[in-house]
Parts: structure tokens; C-alpha cells; sequence
């Protein structure tokens, strides 16, 4: 009996099926883990970002104490005292002034005669413009209708949040204590979790992930540290002029400052308009310290402070961190603020790092 005519070895079927049996029940199985951690998963991954995010400060405690568990134990303490802690604090008020603020707004487009202040009327070039646009607004029916329904549609939306924190207090301490305890997982076990998953990639896909697998995590501490911590210290620079300087809703105009800085421009679009107020509100003393004040800590911040995070020669992509931020709040929401810039940077820096490595992929 010739090769051609031997009947299939039933031995060599049964083995090739395998690898189809095994990647059937490999996606079953992620997609029932999906459904069981879906509930969870922004926990899971704000607490992968900022475990990640204090690195440094784990390491340093770690050469000093030297008990892995105490640190990470340690570290999520500090975490929690310095930094949770505080922003939780801010909350409140930081609502309270944010609904405040659209309320007022609303309260202004809906009333005929309602005036702009006279702050903003006495705007040199720009003040009798922008009275004009505000005022044609409000005899424009269509244009009020749209500009309230969306005021509204924030104002709702926003509540709805609130109520639902207040009506699930139990659901949100759960997931609390999840981002605590996962917190403390990933400071503890960080580097074996990610050799883990390093190792499975590279048997994967073979050695060409080696070289992107190195890129991910220096890319997203340059996009960590370069983006988000350098614009939360020109916001608390910002803070302490605003405070300084007797400005109204601080808490508000710290926010957006610090969502300002995450681009480019930076915290300018804050500053000018808070300067000229005090300029046009016959504050001249207190207009010549906040502009100062705002040009040395900006230029500290840009010069020293942000080279020092990521480098001059690390600098990401302006588009990069516009599509990141918009893109990564309307599909995430607010955890978007990360995950969007670290995508779109981590999937630029393993594009560069293949395409320069051609013989290595």
C-alpha cells in the first residue's frame, strides 16, 4: 500500500483539532471572566494607572523597610491620605460650585433682562463683542432654545450622578474597597504580573513583541508623569494664585485649569481671562502678582519640572494628546483622561520602534 493510499491517521486528526478546542474554550473563558469583572473594571483599572503612577515612591520604601508586603501596605496608605483623601474633600464643593456656576449661566440666557456683567462689557477689543454675541442670543429664539436644552441636558446629567451616588452608597463603597484592595495587589505584585504577561505575548506572537513590550511601560510614564502630573502641578500653582489673588470659585476655575494644561496651551486660557477681570476690576496690584506669578510658575513647570518627568526628546505628539483626552472622555469617561493619550501614545511608540527595528520584528 503506497503513502497516497494510507487512510488518515486518526491519532494525527484528533491532534490538529486541538488547537481549535483550545482557543475555543481560551475565548469562552474570557469572555465569562469579562462578564464577572465588567462591573468592576474601571476600579480594577484606575487602580492598575495609579498603582503604576507611584512606582518611584514604592521602590524608595521598598530599599528602606525591605518587606515587600509592609510597603505595598504602606504605599496604599499614603496613597489614600495624600491623595484620595483630599480629593474626596474637594467634591463636594467643587459641585456645589460647578451647579452654582451652569445655573447661573441658564438663569442668564432665560431672563430678557438680564445684563452682562460689567466686567465683561468693559473687556478691552473683545468686551462689547462678546455683550453683543450674548445679547443676540438671547432675542435669537432657536439659538436660547438650543443653548438651554443643552445646559439643561448637562445640569440633569450631572444630578442623575449625584443622585446615584447618594442612592448606592453600598455599590460605590464596594467598589472602593475593590480599587483599595486592587491597589494594593498591583503595588504588591506589579512587575510579576506584568513578566507574566510580557512572557505569554512574546510566546504568543513571537520575539517581535519583545521590542514594543519594552516601549509600553516608559511611554505610559512619560504620558503619566509628562502630561497628567505636570498639569496637576500647574494646577495647584494656579489654585494658590486664584486664592491669592480673591478670585470667585476657585475650586472651579482649578479644574479647568488643570484640564487645560493637559493641552499644550496649558492653564493660559484660565489665566488671561482671570488677569484681565482683576485688570478691568481695578485690582492692579493684585493683576501684577497673579500674572507674574502665573509666568514663573509656567515657565518652572514647562523648563524644569516636565523635562525632568519625561524629557525633552519624549515629547507626545500634540494631536496624540487632543484625540486622547476628547476621544478617551467620550468613550471611558473620566478615567478616558488616561487611557485615551496612553492608547494612541503606546500604539505611536510601537509603530517607531518596529518600523526602526525592521530586522527584529
Amino acid at each position: 500500500m503506497t503513502a497516497e493510499n494510507m487512510p488518515p491517521d486518526p491519532h494525527a486528526v484528533h491532534n490538529a483539532g486541538r488547537p481549535f478546542i483550545a482557543m475555543a474554550l481560551f475565548l469562552c473563558l474570557f469572555g465569562l471572566l469579562y462578564l464577572i469583572i465588567a462591573p468592576y473594571l474601571s476600579a480594577l483599572l484606575w487602580a492598575a494607572i495609579l498603582s503604576f503612577a507611584v512606582t518611584p515612591i514604592h521602590a524608595f520604601l521598598l530599599r528602606k523597610i525591605g518587606r515587600p508586603a509592609w510597603t505595598a501596605l504602606l504605599t496604599t496608605f499614603l496613597f489614600l491620605e495624600f491623595v484620595l483623601a483630599p480629593l474626596l474633600s474637594l467634591g463636594v464643593p467643587l459641585s456645589h460650585e460647578l451647579i452654582l456656576a451652569v445655573n447661573g449661566i441658564r438663569t442668564f440666557l432665560e431672563d430678557p433682562h438680564s445684563k452682562v456683567p460689567d466686567w465683561i462689557a468693559r473687556l478691552p477689543l473683545v468686551g462689547s463683542r462678546i455683550d453683543a454675541l450674548l445679547t443676540g442670543l438671547k432675542t435669537h429664539p432657536i439659538g436660547l432654545d438650543v443653548a438651554t436644552a443643552k445646559l439643561q441636558t448637562h445640569i440633569l446629567a450631572f444630578g442623575d450622578q449625584v443622585l446615584s451616588l447618594a442612592t448606592n452608597l453600598g455599590k460605590w463603597f464596594l467598589k472602593f474597597f475593590i480599587f483599595l484592595l486592587a491597589f494594593f495587589a498591583f503595588t504588591l505584585h506589579g512587575e510579576t504580573i506584568w513578566a507574566t504577561l510580557s512572557r505569554l505575548f512574546t510566546q504568543w506572537a513571537g520575539n517581535r513583541m519583545e521590542i514594543p513590550l519594552k516601549v509600553i511601560p516608559a511611554t505610559t510614564r512619560g504620558v503619566l508623569y509628562g502630561v497628567f502630573f505636570t498639569a496637576l502641578f500647574q494646577a495647584i500653582l494656579s489654585a494658590i494664585g486664584f486664592w491669592a489673588a480673591g478670585l470667585p470659585n476657585v475650586l472651579l476655575l482649578t479644574t479647568i485649569a488643570f484640564l487645560a494644561a493637559l493641552f499644550p496651551i496649558g492653564a493660559v486660557v484660565v489665566w488671561v481671562p482671570s488677569l484681565l477681570y482683576l485688570a478691568v476690576m481695578h485690582h492692579w496690584i493684585a493683576a501684577l502678582i497673579f500674572g507674574l506669578w502665573n509666568l514663573l510658575g509656567g515657565g518652572i513647570i514647562e523648563h524644569f519640572i516636565k523635562p525632568m518627568f519625561i524629557g525633552r526628546s519624549s515629547d507626545i505628539p500634540f494631536l496624540a494628546i487632543l484625540l486622547g483626552v476628547m476621544g478617551g472622555l467620550e468613550a471611558f469617561g473620566l478615567i478616558g483622561l488616561f487611557i485615551g493619550p496612553v492608547v494612541l501614545s503606546v500604539t505611536l511608540a510601537l509603530l517607531k520602534a518596529l518600523a526602526s527595528s525592521p530586522s527584529e520584528v
